[in-house]
């Protein structure tokens, strides 16, 4: 009896030390490599979030220390007559349409870093891992534009 009881303290240590590690590996925060092979919700809260907010209307906790107001991203399709202008979107995260806080110190161009991620990788295969991530992302706002 007194085995068993050893076992089922080796076991619950084992479980308990697994979820411990589980719990420490998610506060640790995600790098934006390792973000950028992730889903558009992924990308948005590990990259987005800190200045647009969790919610995407603009009040991150970053926001109040950039030069202009972050712009409430879940307003995009109804300041476009209720349709979400996916390819503005998208370029304005590659840098493609150029604003004062994109590619500035206040706002990365991803699309860059994103090419970036596999630098072993050929440029082509490079861009298109970069293009799917610009692609999650965006497709990502669109849920959460207000109806």
């Amino acid at each position: 009896m007194r085995s068993l009881s050893g076992l089922t303290g080796i076991i619950m240590l084992v479980a308990t030390s697994t979820a411990l590690a589980e719990v420490k590996a998610r506060e640790v925060p995600m790098r934006w490599q390792q973000a950028a092979i992730s889903d558009g919700g992924e990308l948005y809260g590990e990259l987005c979030a800190v200045c647009h907010g969790k919610s995407g209307k603009g009040d991150g906790p970053a926001a109040g220390a950039l030069k202009k107001s972050t712009p409430d991203l879940t307003v995009l399709a109804s300041n476009n007559g209720g349709i979400f202008p996916q390819e503005s979107v998208e370029d304005t995260i590659t840098g493609k349409a150029s604003t004062q806080s994109h590619g500035t110190v206040d706002m990365p161009i991803w699309g860059a870093a994103f090419e970036g991620v596999r630098p072993d990788w050929k440029p082509f295969r490079r861009g298109a891992l970069a293009q799917q991530r610009i692609h999650n992302l965006t497709e990502y706002l669109s849920t959460i534009q207000v109806k």
